[in-house]
């Protein structure tokens, strides 16, 4: 199984399906290829004073977007440090099927995420893709965060007036969490 693989068909299911569903789903891979205990360990981490700051990030990128010519909502994270991260407002985007995910790079404003170092120390022991188990650790850890930056959204209850985004540093293609 490749990682990339199950990164391309995260979208859909965020599309497609209830965000507990697309959890358990990959919780059960994680399970299936990285064992019970280190799945349950990345289910038990809570996360929500991360939902939180991500919350108050999006109120944030929602009051600058309302100033601006902003096309586009853009969070990355990077997985090798500390799961540091960015909201960027971007003035251009382009959908998914386009298959030009450039967009992201130029930005009008930006401004510090929160850190999700619990993720970070469980990441770096296996590390990205080197086998089955650090596959199974990591697509689960990136799912949590996508969910985690999803329910923040919905914490908002408000319409997204731009396509919301996220991606760890050089993902590629980035998830759509709203078009």
């Amino acid at each position: 199984m490749k990682i990339s693989d199950l990164i391309e068909s995260l979208h859909e299911d965020i599309k497609n399906n209830p965000l507990q569903e697309v959890d358990e789903k990959y919780h059960q891979i994680c399970i299936n290829l990285s064992g019970s205990k280190l799945a349950n360990e990345i289910r038990k981490v809570d996360l929500n004073d991360y939902i939180s700051n991500l919350t108050n990030g999006l109120q944030t990128a929602f009051e600058i977007v309302q100033n601006t010519s902003a096309k586009a909502i853009y969070f990355e994270y990077d997985l090798d440090n500390d799961w540091d991260s960015t909201f960027f407002i971007c003035d251009e985007y382009n959908p998914i099927e386009e298959e030009d995910d450039d967009w992201a790079c130029d930005w009008i404003k930006d401004f510090e995420g929160p850190s999700l170092d619990c993720f970070s120390n469980i990441y770096l022991i296996n590390g990205f893709d080197r086998n089955n188990k650090a596959i199974g650790a990591t697509i689960y850890l990136i799912v949590r965060t996508v969910l985690s930056y999803a329910k923040a959204f919905e914490h908002l209850l408000i319409s997204s007036p731009v396509p919301l985004c996220i991606a760890f540093h050089d993902q590629d293609p980035i998830t759509r969490i709203k078009e």
